[in-house]
């Protein structure tokens, strides 16, 4: 995997257990607090009402925590009289990175954007499909960045009736509108070393 998607993997996991316990309990009557620090430890959430207290310590295994870290987070919880609970959530051997819209929106974007290598060739271009590895993805608000490998795959026409066809590979980064399902901007390093066609360049 990917070890920057990796670590937004993990992250996305995390946070998602945090709020799920937090939900829970809330539901149940208790207040909750997430990541209370006190003293030199910092639980990951809190969850409190007028009979009991319970601290929850959330990993993603196989888990980096020291026992003895934990061992610490353990003892505190008992000297405050509260309860204390491990989660550990079960990280997904292969996750798969898949935004089933996202080729298509390529397609468009290129056809309205077409790159300078794809501008200054000798030919009309005719795009017949654009293919996506997505690498890594990071989400940071309403702003989505995606890191990807492929190919454009396109016909170029030397004559009224004749067109060889060429895969031009790529990578690059996209920015991505997630509620549009669009583009926003694609920087993407074509390589053309091995295509046959004679740009104007």
């Amino acid at each position: 995997m990917n070890k920057q998607f990796e670590n937004y993997f993990l992250k996305a996991l995390y946070n998602a257990k945090v709020e799920q316990i937090t939900q829970t309990y809330q539901e149940k009557g208790f207040s909750c607090q997430t990541h209370v620090k006190m003293d030199d430890v910092q639980f990951d959430v809190i969850a409190e009402n007028h009979d009991k207290a319970i601290a929850f310590e959330i990993q993603v295994a196989p888990t980096q925590a020291m026992p003895k870290e934990v061992e610490k987070r353990h003892q505190k919880a008992k000297a405050l009289g509260y309860n204390f609970r491990v989660i550990t959530i079960n990280k997904p051997t292969n996750p798969v990175i898949a935004i089933n819209w996202l080729n298509q929106a390529l397609f468009n974007y290129l056809e309205n954007n077409p790159p300078e290598i794809i501008q200054l060739q000798n030919y009309p271009v005719h795009y017949e499909q654009v293919k996506t590895e997505i690498q890594s993805i990071e989400i940071n608000g309403l702003n989505t960045l995606v890191h990807v490998e492929g190919g454009i795959y396109v016909d170029f026409q030397c004559g009224e009736n004749r067109f060889f066809s060429e895969t031009l590979p790529f990578e690059g980064d996209i920015s991505l509108n997630l509620f549009e399902k669009s583009i926003k901007q694609a920087k993407l390093n074509i390589d053309d070393s091995l295509t046959h066609y004679h740009s104007t360049r």
